[in-house]
């Protein structure tokens, strides 16, 4: 019998913190599944340790690339071998909390209509000492109108449903490498709708060796044509440079005055495009942003006639939407 859940975890050269990361699955309160660990050619002891744990738990589906063939090839290695209804992702340097497969299976299984499920996280240092736990937007329109400029979901907190990627040919591409999970998550949430649930179901481990840091240049080429690929869909065209400053200011990076005005009107239109497609339905994260855009304005300048324009239509987005939110 296939069992319910398929945890797919990629591994290399990660010894250090691989022993916890594995217990934390087989130490869940739900347990039927199948773990399928891909060893991407690790020169480190990781093989060694892989191979004591399926000595001695069934459950494990351990995989050994003879020589290093990257996440994205790894992924998909992992994917032809799922048996499950439900993929999981783990990353081999985090922490699932004993509940979280148990939590994600019953709330895929009691709402059919969501396609995929993740959670806030609880974000540690590199000994396990707290950092933050932010929070993400848990609604599904909530969730879709930030996935068009950034991934609101933590890979590694992800389920999702595996007949979705099988039925429309889905799975993790080269040609987002090191925004695979970026990409992936955007190409499921066109079938069905997405969640986080609210609380923290995984400890994520924030190091100096983490794919967001080390390939963040790389990461971040992938993720702006992902962006642009979203806002394209709305009918908006932009450019490298453009997706660039808004990804910028989404993530409080800096603001390039020179093209300020450009580019909080391309978010704002984004935000009218998407409010018109999904009938204008109340959006917690639009407002959130109408309020950070006429903070990126500034008071200076809305002095400015065209400047002043903008800032007082998005004011008044923001109050009708304001309204909308309390009736």
């Amino acid at each position: 019998m296939s069992p319910k859940i398929s945890v797919i975890t990629t591994v290399y050269n990660c010894e250090n913190y691989l022993k916890q990361s594995i217990e934390s699955i087989l130490n869940q309160t739900f347990k039927d599944f199948e773990y399928i660990i891909v060893n991407d050619g690790s020169t480190d002891a990781t093989s060694v340790l892989i191979r004591e744990f399926a000595s001695k738990d069934s459950r494990i589906i351990p995989i050994d690339n003879k020589s290093n063939l990257g996440r994205v090839n790894s992924l998909n290695t992992a994917l032809e071998k799922t048996r499950g209804e439900y993929i999981a992702l783990q990353d081999a340097d985090d922490i699932s909390l004993s509940v979280r497969l148990e939590e994600q299976f019953s709330f895929l299984s009691n709402n059919p209509e969501y396609v995929l499920v993740g959670s806030n996280i609880t974000v540690m240092d590199e000994f396990e000492n707290y950092i933050s736990e932010p929070e993400r937007p848990e609604d599904d329109l909530e969730a879709k109108f930030s996935l068009i400029f950034r991934c609101t979901f933590a890979n590694p907190s992800i389920m999702y449903r595996k007949k979705v990627i099988e039925e429309n040919k889905i799975e993790y591409e080269e040609n987002f490498i090191h925004a695979e999970d970026y990409r992936i998550i955007t190409m499921i949430s066109h079938h069905g709708k997405v969640h986080n649930l609210k609380h923290p179901l995984v400890k994520y481990r924030k190091h100096g060796q983490n794919n967001s840091t080390v390939n963040f240049d790389i990461l971040n080429s992938g993720s702006i044509h992902i962006v642009r690929e979203n806002l394209a869909d709305l009918g908006i065209n932009t450019n490298n440079e453009q997706v660039h400053r808004i990804r910028n200011l989404f993530s409080s990076r800096g603001i390039n005055k020179e093209f300020l005005y450009n580019d909080v009107r391309i978010i704002f239109n984004t935000i009218k495009k998407f409010q018109k497609k999904n009938n204008f339905a109340k959006n917690d994260e639009i407002v959130k942003t109408l309020r950070r855009m006429m903070k990126w304005l500034g008071k200076r300048n809305i002095f400015k006639p065209n400047f002043l324009a903008l800032y007082l239509s998005i004011l008044y987005y923001y109050n009708k939407e304001l309204i909308f939110r309390r009736n």
